[in-house]
């Protein structure tokens, strides 16, 4: 019973230092930085509820992004690369860490409309955690700058399914039909309708269409492929040192919360004692007024038993006659 109440303690006070202790977990991972934003700009958070955005503010993973016609969005990415978000476009953040270790992933949803992604360290270290998933296709890269496009059922731009164009590097369109891989100046389609096997074009469609900034995005897969591995090395130095705090601190709050078990425990045996004296003490109170209160119960029978027996001294008795036969109406003797 006592292990029982010290591993019932310990519990406690692990939980109460738990809930004292920020909860990563409940703060979504960071993806990037708005570097540009134009016109129709929509954000959603994971709980579906909208915010404008502006230079400088943050996007997180499992937020959504919504462009209207005119509108255009930049972001540079956590893992050093780079997303321009095109006009009439839906898409979703659907996972991303950038931590600069094995365990970093970027994975896209696009529904409709188009991005242009210049790939960070993840794609060059990780290329089989980043994906863009559309309704017909999930493209992987490697190394890239490419961008894929979505065209919805009903739209008069082109046929409906998925494309992806790539400028540098190398994209894969898989569908469970098959899969292509696509090379610098090309573009493939994964078509929303029928059983086809995914196919690159034999030129790239005119409805991929430059904006106004192309010239300062094309620009930057050099730079940021020339700077992606001092700065994955960078990253990965902050959050050893950051593993390395946190693993500390969980080593100092487990230290803590043993020394009070122990001194609790200490505390508890100081106490066994003390408590079985004051035990004893009033199991001989207890039976000692129990002997008093038989012995008063006693004494009063005994004060009362001459009282009865005068009583029944005094009482008449009532003797039958036997010989004088049955009494009532009864005849007598022939």
């Amino acid at each position: 019973m006592r292990r029982l109440f010290f591993f019932l303690f310990l519990l406690l006070a692990c939980l109460g230092a738990a809930a004292q202790s920020p909860q990563q977990s409940a703060t979504p991972n960071l993806a990037g930085k708005v570097e540009l934003v134009e016109g129709d700009v929509t954000v959603y958070d994971k709980a579906k509820k909208p915010r404008k955005v502006a230079v400088g503010d943050t996007i997180h993973e499992g937020e959504g992004i919504v462009t209207g016609k005119d509108g255009e969005l930049h972001l540079n990415m956590e893992d050093g690369g780079f997303i321009a978000v095109r006009p009439n476009t839906k898409m979703r953040i659907v996972a991303y860490q950038a931590q600069g270790d094995e365990g970093d992933k970027g994975v896209f949803s696009l529904l409709q409309g188009t991005f242009r992604s210049v790939t960070g360290w993840i794609g060059k270290f990780n290329p089989r955690s980043y994906q863009v998933r559309t309704p017909t296709a999930t493209i992987g890269v490697r190394g890239t700058d490419h961008e894929p496009l979505v065209i919805p059922q009903g739209s008069p731009e082109g046929e409906p399914g998925s494309y992806d164009k790539v400028n540098a590097g190398a994209t894969t369109i898989q569908t469970k039909h098959g899969s292509i891989d696509v090379k610098p100046n090309q573009a493939g389609f994964a078509p929303l309708k029928g059983r086809p096997v995914p196919r690159v074009l034999p030129q790239v469609p005119q409805f991929f269409k430059a904006t106004r900034h192309e010239a300062i995005i094309a620009a930057r897969h050099d730079v940021i492929h020339k700077a992606i591995d001092q700065r994955r090395d960078e990253r990965r130095k902050v959050f050893q040192e950051k593993k390395s705090q946190l693993e500390k601190q969980k080593a100092e709050r487990q230290k803590v919360q043993q020394e009070r078990g122990k001194q609790w425990q200490d505390n508890r045996q100081k106490r066994q004692p003390e408590q079985g004296l004051h035990q004893r003490e009033d199991r001989e109170k207890r039976q000692a007024g129990a002997e008093e209160r038989r012995k008063r119960i006693e004494d009063r029978r005994e004060m009362r038993q001459p009282e009865r027996d005068g009583r029944n001294r005094d009482r008449p008795q009532h003797n039958v006659d036997r010989e004088h036969g049955p009494r009532g109406g009864g005849r007598g003797r022939d």
